[in-house]
């Protein structure tokens, strides 16, 4: 069954799929707490840092 999450940052409601819970479970990662903008968001800044 699909889950609404509220994501961390935004507080933007968004879907973790059925799909996407049986991916992160076989690969034993936690349910994400931010949403896929604002995850890429902060890859994206992680990256930058990095090239410092």
């Amino acid at each position: 069954m699909d889950k609404k999450i509220v994501c961390k940052d935004c507080g933007q409601e968004f879907v973790f799929t059925k799909g996407e819970q049986e991916f992160y479970l076989s690969r034993q990662f936690s349910e994400p707490v931010r949403c896929k903008a604002c995850r890429d968001a902060r890859k994206n800044q992680k990256n930058k840092e990095k090239t410092y």
